[in-house]
């Protein structure tokens, strides 16, 4: 009985301990990760799968590049025989071991291919990671500017329902008409959708952030910064720029294609004109059933080969160095062009950059006008001095002019992070030194 009770009890205590214990987990599965910019990039290059799939192929290329010599490692062989003449009825049996190897001049250009695949591998890999971390820098700029716009529609949506409410009450009071009071609520309800409609796009922004991330779509973040700070990035200039020791990641990339082309090039040579040397040595033995003799065999063999056909332009061989030179040609062309593009791309960018500062003055000139008249307009209509329609209008002035010039912030900021892109220069440098 006394056991029957002690198990009664502890059921009791285990069930009163419980819904703790859930309550707990359930407040830690809805709070809310704030997230900074520089986490953001942390957790994307932790997490994102792009930059996964490019470390793979990255370790593919090192294990190549650490392994190129092998086309001269030795290869062993041993195999077995067992020979029965029916005729003479003769039984033999043999064993042999064979090691081989070959030398050839392509040696020199496999193993440099391989390095220089693999030093423009951490080019390409470098350049995945960065791309990754753009999408995230735009990617959270865009989410502060959508977020700020809907706190701005918020903002206009309770202006409109506050102007509405103070109409009904003045309506009450015989001090308006009917139709404004009509006209204020027709303004509030049309705001709505507006409101819906910028929450509906944050929040599928959010999925697809949380995705580049790598995070859980039930993980609610707030993202910790504010587009304001872009506000006060001054002018630039090509001089001001912050210098870099290293070329463009596409020149880089560029670069490094002429290299292979001019590898290749020396590999196509080497297998034309140059000769290659392989040799082999053999040692067995072998034995007739009920006999004693033994035969063995112990020898070496070395060949040497030298091609001829590469001396005949229209051979395989003379074809092909051939189009190597034009591969080379093709490459040093392109490598000019891409220096070409990344020039008019910077001058472009900054161009851009000082339009949009530029645009960005003004817009806060105009905000701060719109500002201004709105409480100018407010105070006069609740002196009757003006209709509501003015009223209103300045309201939309001032909703308008501040979505434009955060809609400008985030045109500035995202044109700041591609002129890094192209430049390969660290994100947020330009933005640290425009100010």
């Amino acid at each position: 009985m006394n056991n029957i009770k002690n198990i009664i009890f502890a059921l009791i205590i285990s069930w009163s301990i419980f819904p703790a214990f859930a309550a707990d987990d359930v407040q830690k599965s809805d709070e809310v990760l704030k997230i900074t910019l520089e986490e953001s990039v942390l957790l994307a290059k932790e997490n994102n799968i792009s930059i996964k799939t490019a470390q793979n192929s990255l370790k593919d290329l090192k294990t190549t590049s650490t392994y190129s010599w092998n086309s001269v490692s030795p290869t062993a062989t041993i195999s077995g025989s067992a020979s029965q003449d029916f005729e003479n009825d003769i039984k033999s049996v043999g064993v042999t071991g064979r090691v081989s190897m070959g030398l050839k001049t392509n040696l020199y250009s496999d193993i440099r291919g391989a390095k220089l695949q693999y030093e423009k591998g951490l080019i390409t890999y470098s350049q995945a990671e960065r791309a990754v971390e753009l999408s995230v820098r735009k990617n959270f700029y865009n989410l502060l500017y959508q977020q700020e716009n809907l706190e701005l529609q918020k903002q206009s949506l309770a202006t409109a329902k506050e102007q509405y409410e103070q109409n009904q009450e003045k309506f009450r009071n015989g001090k308006i008409s009917e139709l404004d009071t009509l006209t204020s609520r027709v303004n509030y309800e049309t705001k709505k959708p507006a409101v819906e409609s910028a929450e509906i796009t944050l929040q599928n922004s959010l999925a697809s952030f949380k995705q580049i991330l790598g995070l859980d779509q039930k993980q609610e973040i707030k993202l910790d910064g504010s587009l304001d700070d872009v506000l006060s990035v001054k002018a630039i200039s090509i001089e001001s720029l912050p210098k870099n020791d290293t070329p463009a990641p596409d020149v880089q990339s560029a670069e490094y294609d002429l290299k292979i082309a001019k590898n290749n090039l020396l590999d196509s040579r080497f297998s034309a004109y140059s000769p290659s040397i392989s040799a082999s040595y053999a040692y067995g033995k072998s034995a007739v059933y009920e006999s004693e003799s033994v035969n063995t065999t112990n020898a070496l063999s070395v060949e040497v080969s030298i091609p001829l056909d590469g001396y005949l332009p229209w051979s395989t061989r003379g074809i092909n160095v051939s189009t190597k030179k034009n591969s080379v040609d093709t490459a040093e062309k392109k490598l000019e062009d891409v220096k070409t593009t990344v020039a008019v791309q910077t001058e472009s960018y900054i161009r851009k950059i000082n339009q949009a500062i530029s645009q960005v003055e003004s817009l806060k000139a105009t905000l701060n006008l719109a500002e201004q008249t709105y409480k100018m307009n407010l105070t006069a209509y609740n002196y009757g001095k003006t209709d509501l329609l003015s009223l209103q209008s300045a309201s939309d002035s001032v909703l308008s002019a501040g979505v434009n010039l955060k809609s400008q912030a985030y045109t500035l900021i995202s044109t700041i992070l591609d002129l890094e892109d192209v430049l390969g220069l660290e994100f947020g440098t330009i933005e640290k030194a425009g100010k």
